[in-house]
């Protein structure tokens, strides 16, 4: 009779313990699928076409959110040329947020090929960019090997044309988005040409970032009614002197 007792009673937790173990692996099932990833977002896109990111979000769906190895995701994205930056984050219990911080384009150069160059004068592929407007430098080198794809510019005339264009895009906005092309003359000076064509603004070769301010308290200064393109040309190549002459109609 103990015997019997005995073995009812191992049978008896035996099947407890059973059903507990089925019971924990359905909550641990239903626990992974919670936290499996389903959604993965990418943000901070602004200027490239972003189609080329699509397998990313492939590749990272259906994973597990806590045990999954996010960071050669990440050095991938970042050794993007447009890409200056990215921060992968996980959005408990199913979302992987991926957010770029993307290279600013500023201009172009055609060199062996159109090349778009950012406000780090880092050299850039075009073909990610579309539809997108920006200044061509004129009238510099065009060799090949100034103009690296992902690196900087080699070109010091370059650089400093990129950097009194990024002065312009910042503190003159409005000049900087008339700007059809930044001229790099004979004489070694720097001039503009407004995008119609017609309207030139001779900027020498020194206190460029001083001049483009003088430009701007000069456009300030114009009736409601008109802007730079009444003129054919503006010149500011005399020290505190702007020298303008008006277009014919």
């Amino acid at each position: 009779m103990k015997y019997f007792q005995k073995t009812y009673l191992e049978n008896f937790f035996f099947f407890i313990m059973l059903g507990a173990i089925i019971f924990m692996s359905f909550q641990w099932a239903s626990f992974n699928n919670i936290f499996m990833i389903k959604n993965v977002e990418i943000n901070g896109v602004q200027y490239f076409d972003d189609s080329s990111l699509a397998s990313y979000k492939n590749d990272i769906k259906d994973n597990h959110i806590m045990f999954f190895d996010l960071k050669s995701y990440k050095d991938d994205i970042e050794s993007l040329a447009y890409v200056k930056d990215c921060k992968i984050s996980r959005i408990f219990p199913g979302t992987i947020n991926i957010f770029i911080y993307e290279r600013e384009p500023l201009a172009l150069i055609n060199s062996t090929d159109l090349i778009m160059l950012d406000i780090d004068g880092i050299c850039l592929p075009v073909e990610e960019y579309e539809n997108i407007s920006l200044p061509i430098l004129s009238n510099f080198k065009t060799n090949e090997e100034l103009y690296p794809s992902g690196e900087k510019t080699k070109s010091s005339n370059v650089i400093r044309s990129i950097d009194v264009i990024k002065y312009s895009k910042r503190n003159f906005h409005r000049l900087y988005e008339d700007i059809s092309e930044f001229v790099f003359n004979d004489s070694n000076e720097y001039e503009i040409i407004l995008k119609n064509g017609k309207t030139k603004i001779l900027l020498g070769s020194n206190d460029i970032f001083k001049k483009i301010d003088y430009l701007k308290a000069f456009d300030n200064a114009l009736p409601a009614d008109k802007d730079f393109n009444i003129y054919k040309y503006i010149d500011l190549r005399y020290k505190d002197q702007i020298v303008v002459k008006e277009r014919r109609v």
